[in-house]
């Protein structure tokens, strides 16, 4: 049975609420409602499928708290390296993975903490506490680098290599002449990195013992999970283990 117009409507309005980070069933009626029929209806559900499949998103997870929508690699929701950084070089960018990398291995710093329940709150993480992580791992892959002086395989695929050199690179913190931050140290790109995660309904921004700490939302512990981050935070804590151990 083909969905009468005002069904596709319906289902455009779902996808609408749901490619925005911040709303939530709880406080947006017809979004609950949607949410709703989402679950319930078989046609609706069938319906929101196919189309997302036309815009080259999936639905990953729905229910209480929203509807999660991912973008294939390909999609035109699909967040690139440029539109993460408009300026910058290569670098830049290099560094800017190992930090999301950095920060997802900082909230999941074992194995079993990816197959918790998404709906159990992780501990909010700041940002001094993902820069001491990733020095902490740049001394031992130094380390490990004196006796085995070329990298492995799967580390220049997954530009380990590389990303770690350039972090240990660059300062932490340097002040402008103007006063301001310096915008290419490391803490800098952390706090970047974080507040691209908060835009994008990732991670929520609370206070701990008076600082600014971020916690991760339901939203980035199912994606976590789901796509392909957690099969990429496999892989790098499975070279860390094998470079300290």
């Amino acid at each position: 049975m083909l969905p009468d117009t005002q069904t596709l409507i319906d289902v455009g309005r779902l996808i609408q609420w749901a490619l925005r980070p911040h709303a939530r069933p709880a406080t947006e009626e017809e979004y609950q409602d949607l949410v709703d029929r989402y679950r319930d209806q078989v046609l609706f559900r069938e319906c929101v499928q196919a189309i997302c499949r036309g815009l080259g998103i999936a639905v990953t997870a729905a229910g209480q708290r929203g509807v999660i929508l991912t973008p294939d690699d390909d999609s035109v929701f699909a967040m690139t390296a440029e539109d993460y950084r408009r300026s910058g070089n290569a670098e830049d960018r290099l560094i800017d993975g190992f930090i999301l990398v950095a920060i997802l291995a900082t909230f999941y710093p074992r194995a079993q903490d990816l197959e918790e329940d998404p709906l159990l709150a992780r501990p909010p993480l700041t940002v001094e506490e993902v820069e001491r992580t990733l020095r902490m791992l740049c001394e031992h892959l130094e380390e490990a680098a004196r006796t085995q002086p070329d990298p492995t395989v799967q580390e220049v695929t997954a530009g380990l290599d590389e990303a770690w050199r350039a972090y240990q690179n660059r300062v932490a913190t340097k002040t402008t002449s103007d006063g301001r931050a310096g915008a290419s140290t490391t803490l800098q790109m952390i706090r970047r990195a974080f507040g691209t995660l908060q835009q994008h309904g990732c991670v929520s921004i609370v206070s701990r013992n008076g600082n600014e700490a971020y916690q991760p939302t339901w939203k980035y512990q199912v994606m976590t999970q789901e796509e392909s981050v957690a099969r990429l935070a496999s892989v790098v804590h499975t070279l860390i283990a094998a470079r300290v151990v």
